[in-house]
């Protein structure tokens, strides 16, 4: 079996690209040979670790969606001869993706949801009809990002997941992490795990993070992730001065969660972060915006609050966080995550029954099987 992976958002350490990338040595295992498409250079430390598990990585610098990016989609398709094109995004724009997997031969085409909007809602919905009649599966990575791209009709959701093992909270590398980064044992350490987008709301963390140094003068903010609005929050974070630490984009987050006490997140809007499993695998207590779905929420570890509450209210809550014998919350979160599904290794088998199940003769539902491309 032969796939392709259409990624319609840049190819960085993010939650879309770590979904197929963690599950690379699983499918290999089985057989199934695997490609990324990426609309844009990958970092070259990423890159190497992608070719490492035997995929390869095929560029499309053409603007998305033009005549250009098609035809090189879609005779890419053609002279690989894939089995399945499983395209990534966050909207009915993934037409274009089945498009040219449809013109290069493809039966098999998966338009996988990742979120719970998108940026332009009137292309959405203009394309929306063109768009239910071009894939042939439709996946989600939770209940309401599946609701939100595919309405009424039928989906399945492919859970994000973690490896259990690596994220567990390690004491000896919280020691280690705080030494390298300047932090006193004393001080607590608030984080988050993100690139610089405005989906992420950094703008209003720095906020929070502000009125929380008057509450904890001591505290530290550390953030993991790269973006285009991180000059932004530097700029922002700058009156702060060495109580924020950017750590850039790291290969090893799980060390960083180590040196961390607690965690927010204040986004605008996700489909199901992975960041937050992460989190409560590694035992961290974590705020979360209302806007986020509850399903991530495996444990109590995970407490909600509207962001209409504003800065100085999230902060008190922030600083209202239980603090958690970490050994024992990170053995607590991580059963939790293995009993609902979220394991790498149970994810990554139901990955492969998913692609074992669409791929074979007949099974491709789409109406341009029966009545041509509309």
């Amino acid at each position: 079996m032969r796939v392709l992976h259409v990624f319609t958002v840049p190819v960085t350490r993010n939650g879309i690209t770590m979904f197929a990338l963690q599950r690379l040595p699983g499918l290999r295992a089985a057989g199934v040979a695997v490609d990324f498409v990426s609309p844009g250079a990958v970092e070259a430390d990423l890159l190497r670790q992608i070719e490492g598990e035997g995929a390869r990585v095929f560029v499309l610098a053409q603007k998305r969606p033009g005549r250009a990016y098609l035809g090189a989609l879609s005779a890419l398709v053609r002279w690989e001869r894939y089995d399945i094109v499983h395209a990534h995004g966050n909207s009915s724009s993934l037409f274009f993706e089945m498009l040219a997997a449809r013109l290069g031969g493809c039966r098999a085409r998966v338009a996988h949801s990742h979120n719970t909007t998108c940026n332009h809602i009137r292309q959405d919905r203009y394309l929306r009809p063109l768009f239910y009649r071009s894939y042939t599966a439709a996946a989600a990575c939770g209940n309401d990002a599946g609701k939100w791209l595919f309405e009424t009709r039928p989906f399945t959701v492919l859970p994000n997941a973690v490896d259990i093992a690596r994220f567990r909270f390690n004491p000896q590398t919280r020691a280690h992490m705080r030494a390298a980064l300047g932090i006193d044992e004393g001080e607590m350490v608030l984080g988050h795990v993100g690139r610089f987008n405005g989906q992420k709301n950094h703008r209003f963390l720095l906020e929070v993070f502000k009125a929380f140094l008057a509450l904890r003068p001591n505290a530290r903010l550390l953030l993991v992730g790269d973006g285009y609005l991180e000059a932004e929050a530097r700029a922002q974070a700058a009156p702060l001065g060495q109580r924020v630490i950017f750590a850039g984009s790291v290969p090893n987050p799980e060390a960083y969660l180590c040196a961390m006490d607690s965690m927010a997140l204040p986004s605008l809007f996700e489909g199901f972060p992975t960041v937050l499993l992460e989190w409560q695998c590694a035992g961290l207590p974590t705020l979360v915006s209302d806007r986020v779905t509850r399903e991530a929420a495996l444990t109590p570890l995970a407490r909600y609050l509207p962001l209409e509450a504003g800065a100085a209210a999230w902060a008190e809550a922030l600083a209202a966080l239980p603090a958690p014998e970490r050994t024992q919350a990170s053995e607590t979160g991580a059963a939790a995550l293995k009993a609902g599904g979220y394991a790498l290794e149970d994810a990554a088998d139901a990955l492969l029954r998913f692609y074992r199940t669409i791929s074979g003769p007949g099974k491709s539902r789409s109406p341009w099987n029966r009545r041509g491309a509309p």
